[in-house]
């Protein structure tokens, strides 16, 4: 069988940002199918550093510019004309779109519905794309896969009918997040907060993500408490968060604040194993994958109140209002000084437990598209 896949999404899949789900999902079914021959379609440079099977056909296909012309004619035409000498019996999209010119059988991964409220980490112009499309794809896709039940329940809310397609993957994450020994504690806060306790912040400097009121509620904690605690921030700075990047500069706490713009995954597992304590401020994930990465590292979490916090942390979590400034400041402070609310945190047990890696999900969504068996991969 011939795959194509629209692999441009990867070329911003990191860590930090998105989990690198779409390149953890996609090179998986790729490893696990060698009898399969699959053929990545890229707009731009090729990632360095990612492990292709040797069943992976690479194509460039540069994007002319950033116009929504640009992106429309990438995705209709310059796309469905390179995918013909390689007669696909099979399109994936993994960035929630698909070439309504094509008429080869697709899936379509949706990591959310966040760029239908203008909130999606997806450059302007493919964010405008996706809501004004997004029904003519869900249309057009044989199988749509998603990544939590906070994903697959605000999918159905916004289009029912898609409901007999519908596939909710088992989350995974991967193995190197796990509790660290105190030496190994004491190295990695030596190594990214000059040996001081530090609150964690992973994902894109982006509005979408509340670091600003982070940022607020960190400046009052210090006040309030005169620590010498600190504040990492890991993710890259993106186009649309230039103005908090611009604000950091001038920001009273500065030197308090450390930014990592690309942490690999086993730097970001070490920073994770490390932190006192998480902070996950984004409300309008589908899959709120830095919580899971905590719990499994045995590290608290202060989350504003969301649907995927609260699917990933249950009990376990300690919310804020989104709506409270003083709340997110308050419970960062609650936290801070009182060790015996951390370690009954820590002692209460999650909802689930994510598998160690995304393996599993790839064999699914591959058995839902082409109804072969799959092995058994446990947790």
């Amino acid at each position: 069988m011939q795959i194509a896949v629209n692999a441009a999404c990867l070329r911003q899949d990191m860590p930090a940002d998105t989990g690198s789900v779409a390149t953890e999902i996609i090179l998986a079914m790729c490893r696990q199918q060698p009898a399969h021959q699959f053929t990545f379609f890229f707009d731009g440079e090729i990632p360095t550093g990612l492990d292709f099977p040797a069943n992976v056909t690479k194509v460039l296909l540069p994007l002319k510019g950033n116009k929504p012309w640009h992106l429309y004619w990438w995705q209709e035409w310059q796309l469905v004309r390179a995918m013909k000498p390689f007669r696909p019996d099979l399109f994936l999209g993994l960035d929630g779109a698909l070439p309504l010119r094509s008429k080869v059988p697709a899936g379509l991964l949706l990591r959310d519905l966040s760029f239908l409220r203008d909130a999606g980490l997806q450059p302007g112009v493919q964010q405008r794309s996706l809501k004004n499309n997004i029904t003519k794809y869900l249309e057009r896709a044989r199988r749509v896969a998603v990544l939590s039940d906070t994903g697959k329940e605000e999918l159905l809310r916004y289009a029912p009918g898609v409901k007999d397609k519908l596939v909710r993957l088992d989350t995974g994450i991967a193995s190197g997040y796990k509790p660290l020994e105190w030496e190994q504690r004491e190295a990695v806060k030596k190594a990214f907060a000059g040996g001081a306790e530090y609150f964690l912040v992973t994902g894109s400097m982006h509005p979408r993500n509340n670091i600003l009121p982070v940022l607020k509620a960190f400046s009052a904690l210090k006040k309030r408490q005169r620590s010498n605690i600190k504040l990492v921030l890991a993710g890259r700075i993106t186009q649309a968060g230039a103005d908090i990047a611009t604000a950091l500069q001038s920001y009273k706490f500065r030197q308090d604040v450390v930014c990592i713009e690309n942490a690999d995954e086993d730097t970001l597992a070490r920073l994770t194993g490390g932190a006192y304590a998480l902070v996950y401020p984004s409300r309008f994930e589908g899959l709120a994958l830095p919580i899971y990465a905590a719990q499994r590292c045995e590290v608290p979490v202060i989350a504003l109140d969301s649907p995927a916090a609260r699917e990933a942390g249950g009990d376990a979590v300690l919310y804020a209002d989104p709506a409270s400034l003083d709340d997110l400041s308050e419970k960062m402070s609650l936290l801070y000084k009182d060790e015996q609310l951390r370690a009954r945190l820590l002692a209460k047990a999650p909802p689930a437990k994510p598998f160690s890696s995304w393996e599993y999900a790839a064999e699914q969504w591959w058995l839902q598209l082409t109804g072969s068996g799959f092995s058994k991969i446990t947790k």
